[in-house]
């Protein structure tokens, strides 16, 4: 039948194209149903003129042999397609009359850190020390199974006291308990904007495990734009005899006796055409919440919303494009990763109030794109994208002219606030652009714009979050939303978590 599927992916994220690209290359005819005009949800990329606009992607980390995703990659065919480019450095620092560089390597960090704070050099030794334990540790107990691993979590107190620990710890508190210098502890949280709003509210062992591949190998970029990851995924599919819909609104999740087994979709195009599409397995790449409230009917949301309509919801992210007509580095710039920390007296708990707070004061990054290869700008010419978090609060109940004026007006107030620092760069730049948590929600069809799903909060993170199985037989998900979480290689892991239930589900070796 032509609308019979052996996978039926609801949305084209790093999520669900993982996992399509893995089952169709166990031999599984899939379709993916997206609803805009292009995959890849938060991994993706366009284009302005002679530039590529960067939507997603700041810094991830390398694929390669040594990484957890190598094995996947190579699997599906994206070890060849895909350049990751080494970043120079992995952020540097802009404090109140303070700055510091953070390298790539952990041991000239812990050395140039201790000379900084040389009262600290305890603690700073010890947080190094405890977030690679924590990772490494946590490793070994997933590649445990079935009664191993249930034994491993039993003698944890004894075995991985530390990793116990982490599971119920935020690191705001962490730090707190190990570190008394507020500067340090903002130069350690110089990346929190990769994984929330509030390092207070940020689970220990997420933050690890994340934290320890940045430490351990530096960040990367991929080459071209983050748009090549699922679109190389894409193709994989597509060379397997798979389909990908774009414009296409999945708007029910078809059930009989309680189990998935297909779904009705419109298309967003000039047709407005309703159809249905059938298979054995359902793969959600969507927001949880509206899985739950628009795809399911009341009763079989029940068990989702009892465990999950309570979680909370990550923040949004506001971005600002510039380009300019020649690289900032010409014009007084060194760095890949800037962290405007530059608030006068700021303290770790004063974060979460600074970012809801007024543009003039909100922390951002800037990201210089035209410090590596990226192939995003013209030779000659620069491109900058400045990141920080934001919220739809913030753009609610506005006109669409007093929508237009406000974003000008945060436009104007991000480059004045950016050019204080590089005076030279006024006078080169072509276009200023805007994205904010409304763009994000339009084009993410997320709640509240967000790109992390649920917040990564001690009793949302890992164990605590949504599985790959739903409690509905039949529908899986796969996402941000999911374990381990938000991020790009959280994104592809639950994708490989969830090609991997379903594989064995379904007997496939």
């Amino acid at each position: 039948m032509e609308n019979q599927y052996d996978i039926i992916i609801i949305g084209s994220g790093l999520g669900g194209l993982t996992a399509g690209a893995d089952l169709a290359c166990s031999g599984k005819k899939v379709l993916v149903l997206e609803q805009h005009f292009r995959v890849g949800g938060s991994a993706t990329a366009f284009k302005r003129k002679d530039f590529m606009y960067e939507a997603g992607l700041h810094m991830t980390t390398t694929v390669d042999e040594k990484h957890g995703h190598y094995n996947l990659f190579k699997r599906i065919g994206l070890d060849k397609k895909i350049t990751f480019l080494p970043i120079p450095e992995f952020y540097h620092v802009l404090g109140d009359n303070y700055e510091y560089t953070f390298s790539n390597g952990i041991e000239d960090n812990v050395r140039r850190l201790s000379d900084m704070f040389p009262k600290e050099k305890k603690g700073i030794e010890s947080y190094f020390s405890t977030i690679q334990t924590i990772h490494d540790q946590t490793m070994v107990i997933n590649e445990l199974k079935g009664f191993r691993r249930f034994l491993a979590f039993a003698i944890s107190p004894f075995k991985y006291p530390k990793v116990l620990m982490s599971l119920f710890t935020n690191v705001g508190k962490y730090l707190d308990k190990i570190i008394n210098d507020e500067k340090l502890k903002i130069i350690l949280m110089g990346n929190l904007g990769y994984y929330g709003d509030d390092p207070y509210r940020l689970s220990l062992i997420f933050y690890a495990i994340a934290q320890t591949g940045y430490y351990r190998n530096g960040g990367a970029y991929i080459q071209g734009g983050s748009h090549q990851l699922p679109d190389a995924m894409a193709e994989c599919i597509e060379k397997h005899e798979g389909k990908i819909l774009t414009m296409q609104n999945v708007k029910r999740i078809i059930t009989e006796d309680g189990k998935a087994i297909g779904v009705q979709y419109v298309s967003k195009r000039k047709d407005a055409s309703v159809s249905e599409a059938y298979a054995p397995v359902i793969i959600a790449n969507a927001a949880i919440p509206y899985v739950a409230r628009d795809m399911l009917q009341e009763n079989e949301a029940k068990p989702l919303l009892k465990k999950y309509g309570k979680y909370r919801i990550g923040p949004s992210i506001m971005t600002v494009y510039i380009t300019l007509d020649k690289p900032l580095k010409e014009l007084g710039n060194d760095f890949y990763s800037l962290v405007f920390y530059k608030n006068k007296g700021m303290t770790l708990k004063d974060i979460p109030r600074l970012y809801h707070g007024d543009f003039r004061e909100r922390p951002f990054i800037l990201c210089d794109y035209s410090q590596i290869d990226s192939k995003l700008a013209p030779e000659g010419k620069g491109y900058l994208v400045l990141s920080m978090m934001d919220y739809l609060e913030d753009w609610k109940n506005l006109s669409e002219s007093d929508y237009k004026f406000k974003k000008k007006k945060v436009a104007d107030i991000m480059v004045d606030r950016v050019c204080e620092h590089f005076p030279l760069m006024r006078e080169h730049i072509e276009d200023v652009e805007v994205a904010t948590a409304k763009t994000m929600k339009h084009f993410l069809q997320t709640p509240g714009g967000t790109a992390y799903g649920y917040e990564n909060s001690p009793s949302q993170a890992l164990i605590f979050r949504p599985g790959a199985q739903s409690p509905i037989p039949h529908l899986y998900f796969a996402s941000a939303w999911t374990l381990p979480g938000a991020g790009f290689g959280g994104a592809i892991t639950s994708g490989e978590i969830c090609s991997t239930q379903i594989k064995q589900d379904l007997g496939i070796d």
